[in-house]
């Protein structure tokens, strides 16, 4: 099964053999920017080796398929600026995960992650990390070394504590992490992320008291009531859970 459609920045190709699998093929496509597999077509539980031949592809998607592992050699896909694998059967990241300098969004939402390997810290490009409905216990330390990270999502996981470094985070405007198991938070985390405007930790054991008493809580109250502001000002439609401080009562 082949087809080729534009698509913004390049063009996108199904090319899978008889069988639903990623054809092996496709190394032959050295000016690939967009690499997109439908979902449920995809019937491997691998992606083939060959793909580390796409050194120019930039967007790769994989989602809704029957992945279990991801190649060790995905590092040498140099111009990879997004790559989004919601979806499948995922129970870790290469290390060479560390090596794709230039992603800039990241999305490996409802696999079954037990862990993040420390070279994501590498990633200092990226700007959204969504690793939400997973079995996560912990992020890594060396999340904090993610400097352009804007967004984290990681609801619906296991996670009992935030690492500290997450404080480094100077650009992080959203943390999502509702349905944890998180009892505290570093208690720098409001006063050093000058640029968070949302955190939402709905349905974790931390209380609304603890987190009123941090340090850092009134301008972050500020900045997250004047963004919510501008939002009605532009006609914004608001839910009834979205001007909230982010914590159960």
């Amino acid at each position: 099964m082949t087809g080729i459609e534009p698509a913004r920045g390049g063009f996108t190709i199904h090319y899978l053999d008889p069988l639903g699998h990623i054809c092996p093929y496709l190394h032959r496509s050295f000016y690939l920017r967009v690499y997109l597999i439908p979902f449920s077509l995809l019937l491997a539980v691998d992606i083939p080796m060959e793909i580390s031949k796409l050194i120019n592809i930039q967007r790769l998607v994989l989602d809704d398929n029957h992945i279990e592992r991801l190649p060790v050699n995905l590092g040498k896909l140099q111009s990879l600026k997004v790559m989004t694998l919601d979806g499948n059967r995922i129970t870790s990241l290469p290390d060479e995960l560390g090596q794709l300098v230039r992603l800039e969004r990241l999305s490996i939402l409802g696999n079954m992650l037990t862990c993040l390997p420390e070279t994501i810290g590498s990633l200092r490009n990226l700007v959204l990390l969504n690793v939400s409905n997973n079995k996560l216990k912990s992020l890594p330390e060396s999340i904090g070394s993610c400097y352009s990270l804007e967004e984290l999502q990681a609801n619906d996981n296991l996670i009992g504590e935030l690492p500290a470094s997450i404080c480094n985070l100077i650009h992080l405007k959203s943390l999502c992490l509702n349905n944890n198991n998180i009892g505290q938070i570093p208690a720098n985390l409001l006063k050093d992320c000058k640029a968070l405007q949302n955190i939402s930790l709905h349905n974790n054991p931390i209380s609304m008291d603890q987190f009123q008493q941090m340090e850092g809580f009134e301008e972050f109250e500020a900045r997250r009531r004047k963004k919510f502001d501008k939002q009605i000002d532009s006609n914004v439609m608001i839910s009834s859970k979205g001007l909230n401080e982010g914590v159960d009562k």
